[in-house]
């Protein structure tokens, strides 16, 4: 007999147990210690299969509020996502993905960001979005313009840490205890066997800037350590990305999005890139709320409105053009080749402190 339902507190060992025997190989840190809002028995979000008590298949879930300009944008994001090599291609996890998305339509979420790019969730309606510029960047190529003083994060700071967090005008919402907490399971980095280093840029005894990067906790051969989340002054982050090879790394992968327009601009100036898109998909749970949710960032720029249950018409620079509701959707996701600077929507990048 197979059960589909929300986890209970004392699932959540299986359900650690399944994700390691998944995702985990020697030498990786539990999926329980780096995600440990997936196995969240406050959240009490995931969902799991179980034949005869046993968990199958599980599907974790982790909701966010995603602040775009002056915007608020309910979201859900899912992760390890897996199932038992002996219970596959029975249909347990498009049984869950159906619930999980009725669970995000109940809880008034808009969008659902996916880790994966699976057929899975393609068919299901997910799509890639977001664009970036990805640098590999090597020992002595960053030259700092002007001196700060660097030093390692250190408890007194996380006051520090959260009003530059909140200093981004698109970021995920972030309390003082979920900055210390995400910062310490490493969740994105511990993929590739890395922790966190948070290094804080001073001038005039004042911080500029923070910057989250990966370092490897075993020694490892050709690896790139990652820079996980930033935020302050760019010139002050561009110097200490310069520090970060003091700590015995090779070359650093910084995944930056197009929206970060004045660290691309400096980093443009002596680093090649590569343009790519986001890592992960995305699903527009519910238009309508969406753009409800987005009113803040739309407002002064542009107005939408509803037609009727297919169409919309937009408002731009006093002209006006009708829309279906996939066109629109599309619009938000990828944007267009206009120029037009409100569109794609600037999601948050996926792969920083907050990766699920």
């Amino acid at each position: 007999m197979v059960e589909y339902r929300l986890l209970e507190e004392n699932d959540l060992k299986q359900a650690i147990e399944l994700a390691d025997k998944v995702f985990r190989k020697e030498g990786h840190v539990s999926m329980g210690i780096a995600f440990p809002q997936v196995f969240s028995s406050a959240l009490h979000q995931s969902y799991g299969a179980f034949v005869d008590g046993k968990l199958v298949s599980f599907i974790g879930l982790v909701p966010s509020v995603l602040h775009i300009e002056d915007a608020e944008v309910q979201a859900y994001s899912i992760g390890a996502v897996c199932t038992d090599p002996a219970y596959r291609k029975k249909g347990f996890a498009n049984r869950l993905l159906q619930m999980i998305f009725d669970h995000a339509n109940k809880s008034g979420a808009s969008v659902l960001f996916v880790s994966g790019d699976l057929p899975l969730y393609l068919k299901q309606g997910c799509t890639f979005y977001g664009k970036m510029n990805q640098y590999t960047i090597h020992q002595g190529e960053l030259k700092p313009e002007k001196t700060y003083t660097v030093r390692e994060l250190q408890p007194t700071d996380l006051f520090t840490m959260r009003k530059l967090s909140r200093g981004r005008s698109i970021r995920y919402e972030q309390s003082i205890y979920e900055i210390a907490q995400l910062n310490a399971s490493a969740g994105f980095a511990s993929i590739f066997k890395m922790k966190h280093k948070v290094l804080l840029a001073e001038e005039n005894n004042k911080v500029k800037a923070f910057l989250v990067f990966a370092v490897p906790y075993h020694e490892q051969e050709n690896v790139d350590s990652r820079i996980i989340e930033w935020g302050g002054d760019p010139e002050a982050i561009q110097s200490l990305i310069a520090e970060a090879f003091t700590y015995g790394i090779q070359t650093l992968l910084f995944n930056l999005p197009n929206y970060e327009k004045d660290m691309v601009q400096k980093l443009g100036i002596v680093l090649e890139k590569k343009e790519q898109l986001f890592p992960g998909t995305m699903k527009i749970m519910n238009l309508d709320l969406l753009l409800q949710q987005l009113t803040p960032y739309f407002n002064e720029k542009l107005q939408i409105s509803k037609v009727d249950e297919h169409t919309r018409k937009i408002i731009y620079k006093n002209e006006s053009v009708l829309i279906s509701n996939a066109e629109l959707e599309e619009l938000i996701v990828k944007g267009n080749n206009t120029g037009n600077s409100i569109f794609p929507i600037p999601f948050p990048f996926p792969q920083g402190l907050n990766y699920v």
